[in-house]
C-alpha cells in the first residue's frame, strides 16, 4: 500500500475584473461565489460611476430650470423676491461644471457609504464578512443600474434642450410605475411609483444573491437583510415627497 501523501488541490484563482462582470448577468450565483471569496470591485464601481456622471451631463441642459424652479415654488406655496429664480439658474448655468464635477463625488461617497451600511447590516446578522466583500457585492449589484444609464442617454440626446420638468426627466426611461402617473399625482404616490422600478429590482436580486454567498449568514437573513433596507429607504423618500410636496 502506498503511504504518498494525496494532492492537495490548487487553489482557486481570482476571478477577473472583466469576467465578474460578465458573470454578474451570465452566471450571477457563481460569480457572487467567487468575488466573496476574493473580492473585486473597481471595474464595475468606475462603469457605474461614469455613467452615472455622463448621464447628468447629458440630462441637465434638457431640463427647464426655470419652469421646475417655478413649479416647485407655486406648489409649496412659498414666495419669492422677484428675479430669484432667474438668478438662481444663471448661477446653475454658469457653473454647471461644477454641478457635475459635484455629482461625481456625491456617487463616489454615496457607493462606499453605501456598501458601508450593507457591511454594518450583515455583520449585525452574523456574518463572518470583510468589507471588502460588501463593496464587490455592492458595485456588481449595481450594474443593472449601470444598464439605465446606457438605455437613459440616447434617449436624452434625442430630446431639444429646455423641454423636460424635472420630474419628466426622471422618467424619459419609463421603467417604473411613476413614468405611468400623472402630473397632478400625489408627490408621495409618485416618489413611491418610482421606486417599483424594474432596474431596482434586479439591483434587489443581485445583492440577495451576493448576500447568500456570505458566511455565516442564513438564507433567511441574506433575503431579508437587501429587502428591508430598500424599504426603508422607498419608505424614507415617500415621507420626504409627502413633506416636501
Amino acid at each position: 500500500m502506498s503511504d504518498a501523501a494525496s494532492p492537495v488541490p490548487a487553489a482557486e484563482p481570482p476571478i477577473s475584473p472583466v469576467s465578474a462582470v460578465v458573470g454578474t448577468f451570465a452566471n450571477p450565483s457563481e460569480t457572487f461565489r467567487r468575488l466573496v471569496a476574493r473580492p473585486t470591485w473597481w471595474l464595475p464601481f468606475l462603469l457605474s460611476l461614469v455613467l452615472g456622471t455622463l448621464t447628468y451631463a447629458v440630462a441637465s441642459p434638457k431640463i427647464d430650470l426655470e419652469g421646475t424652479m417655478r413649479e416647485s415654488i407655486e406648489k409649496s406655496g412659498r414666495s419669492v423676491p422677484a428675479g430669484t429664480v432667474e438668478r438662481q439658474v444663471a448661477f446653475m448655468q454658469k457653473w454647471s461644471a461644477v454641478v457635475t464635477a459635484g455629482v461625481f463625488v456625491f456617487l463616489t461617497g454615496a457607493f462606499f457609504f453605501v456598501a458601508l451600511i450593507l457591511w454594518g447590516a450583515a455583520k449585525m446578522m452574523g456574518a463572518d464578512a470583510r468589507y471588502s466583500q460588501l463593496l464587490a457585492i455592492w458595485a456588481h449589484s449595481g450594474l443593472p443600474s449601470a444598464i439605465g444609464s446606457l438605455v437613459a442617454i440616447p434617449l436624452f440626446l434625442r430630446l431639444p434642450d429646455g423641454s423636460l420638468t424635472q420630474t419628466a426627466a426622471q422618467n424619459v426611461v419609463a421603467s417604473n410605475l411613476g413614468a405611468f402617473l400623472d402630473d397632478s399625482a400625489p408627490a408621495a404616490l409618485r416618489a413611491f411609483g418610482s421606486s417599483i422600478d424594474i432596474f431596482s429590482f434586479a439591483v434587489l436580486f443581485l445583492l440577495v444573491l451576493g448576500f447568500r454567498r456570505l458566511p455565516g449568514l442564513s438564507k433567511g437573513a441574506a433575503t431579508a437583510i437587501p429587502i428591508v433596507l430598500w424599504a426603508l429607504y422607498v419608505a424614507g423618500k415617500v415621507a420626504w415627497r409627502a413633506v416636501m410636496g
